[in-house]
């Protein structure tokens, strides 16, 4: 996979009167892409992977399917600056390594910027990416109707995968009830939702015993059920639920 090329085309966008981050309306949002040029030509990114930026507080997170890069960014003269880019250090194959390093030179290059409404251009000689709001290209999903399915267990700051062969599950239904499955033992109980959080109740389940890594999954899945109140996020397909720094991240796809 070649997409190092080096500049061929410029591409002119202006967009008058930015010169902050503040002045562009980002803050806030996050955007997936729809389109990748170089040099012209239409580029197909690694199979599966999509670029997604985010803008948060002056902030700016990126990734191209492997590792997430962050840094700080404003707008000036049109153009997206970002400075102080550090990334996570994860193990990538070959191409997806290489689709990282393209995208931290990319926004390191201070691309030209044109946002409209919820279509996103960066532009820089040789290159482009186009993007779509998230919330329009990948809308949340709801709470209710939804499998979620436990995709990884939060610890702090650390996230770990959930073993294989272990399945663990949460249905909530809109007339107030929640069916779970710790990855042992299934059970099912009530839940009330306000906004950002939950509370469990009257929960009953059965009493199957539990060796690990199955019982590893069930005290994690419990942390949560058990808590007094649990803050949940949904982004597009993906639920987060926490209750005292500790948590469950789940699939709804």
């Amino acid at each position: 996979m070649t997409i190092f090329a080096r500049p061929l085309l410029v591409v002119a966008l202006v967009l008058a009167g930015c010169t902050s981050a503040a002045s562009v309306p980002l803050d806030g949002r996050a955007f997936l892409s729809t389109a990748v040029t170089t040099s012209g030509q239409p580029f197909d990114l690694v199979a599966r992977t999509r670029i997604r930026l985010g803008f948060t507080d002056g902030r700016i997170s990126a990734s191209a399917g492997c590792n997430t890069m962050g840094g700080s960014y404003s707008v000036a003269d049109g153009q997206l600056v970002v400075a102080d880019l550090s990334t996570t250090e994860m193990g990538c194959d070959p191409d997806r390594h290489a689709q990282d390093e393209w995208l931290a030179a990319f926004l390191g290059s201070r691309p030209l910027l044109t946002l409209d409404e919820n279509d996103l251009l960066l532009a820089s000689p040789g290159a482009s990416i186009t993007l779509l709001d998230r919330e329009v290209a990948d809308p949340d999903l709801p709470l209710v109707g939804p499998t979620w399915t436990v995709v990884s267990v939060i610890s702090g700051d650390a996230v770990s995968s959930v073993p294989e062969h272990v399945v663990a599950t949460f249905v909530f239904q809109a007339d107030g009830q929640v069916g779970f499955n710790t990855g042992c033992n299934t059970g099912g109980g009530r839940y009330s939702a306000t906004a950002g959080a939950l509370r469990f109740s009257e929960l009953v389940m059965t009493e199957m015993s539990c060796e690990s890594p199955a019982g590893e999954m069930e005290a994690a899945v419990l942390r949560v059920l058990q808590a007094e109140t649990v803050s949940y996020r949904i982004e597009a397909g993906s639920l987060v639920l926490m209750a005292n720094g500790r948590g469950l991240q789940l699939s709804g796809l």
